[in-house]
């Protein structure tokens, strides 16, 4: 799971969460580690300027552990900052709770 948030700092960051109990020995969190670390390097330039958490929620097929990553990355960067993106001058945005 890729959670993403727009971040002012100007580039792309990265932030993972390997639980101990989907992955027991430390070889295998770490390799899972840096196969995020490094398809996040390679997508890095096209990224938009996000926080990105990747959460481990299920046991990875040893060798897929980075099949798709790197498009995940671009498409939940690109989808954040349309979410989060401040609305344009002059438009406002519906009051939630209306009165």
């Amino acid at each position: 799971m890729v959670m993403v948030r727009p971040n002012q700092v100007g580039h792309p960051r990265l932030g993972m969460i390997v639980a101990k109990r989907l992955l027991a020995r430390a070889v295998d969190r770490n390799r899972v580690k840096r196969c995020v670390r490094e398809s996040f390097r390679q997508v890095m330039a096209e990224l938009p300027a996000c926080d990105f958490v990747v959460r481990l929620i299920a046991r990875p097929v040893p060798g897929e552990e980075a099949r798709d990553l790197s498009r995940t990355f671009k498409r939940a960067g690109h989808r954040a900052v349309a979410k989060w993106a401040p609305a344009p001058a002059g438009e406002t945005t519906p009051d939630p709770l209306p009165t």
